[in-house]
């Protein structure tokens, strides 16, 4: 049986991490990531997240999701990183991941690309992110 079934997102979940013992972010193909207490679990059904977070797009692909110290990072299908601080729902900021042509070494705006992963590097604020390209970017917020 299970503990609890969270209800709120109206699409496929494509991600799920904990930020701490109690609270998790999803991540879903309805253009939203969602942040839930576990600890408001009492009868079984949750369905009222803490945060919705939207800002970022993603209808089809599977864009990544990682958190760290409160921050949640994830990919959109606009080829640009996203990071949410968990207790706004807006972007905290963003970064346009343009394609480098191979040959010339330019930067491209090629709107069919989408960032395909994102990981923190533990607690730091140094994400890496990789696009449908195959190009991989290590990124600073500052």
């Amino acid at each position: 049986m299970p503990l609890c079934t969270l209800v709120g997102h109206n699409k496929t979940v494509s991600y799920i991490k904990f930020i701490d013992s109690t609270t998790i972010v999803s991540a879903s193909t309805d253009n939203t990531l969602k942040l839930w207490d576990l600890s408001m679990c009492t009868s079984r059904v949750l369905d009222c997240p803490l945060q919705s977070f939207t800002g970022h797009l993603n209808v089809k692909n599977f864009v990544g999701l990682s958190v760290s110290d409160g921050y949640i990072a994830t990919g959109s299908e606009t080829n640009e990183v996203f990071v949410y601080h968990k207790a706004f729902p807006m972007p905290a900021l963003s970064f346009k991941f343009n394609n480098t042509d191979p040959i010339s070494g330019d930067e491209l705006d090629d709107t069919s690309q989408f960032i395909s992963s994102v990981c923190w590097r533990g607690q730091s604020p140094t994400l890496v992110a990789a696009n449908s390209m195959g190009n991989i970017k290590l990124l600073e917020m500052v």
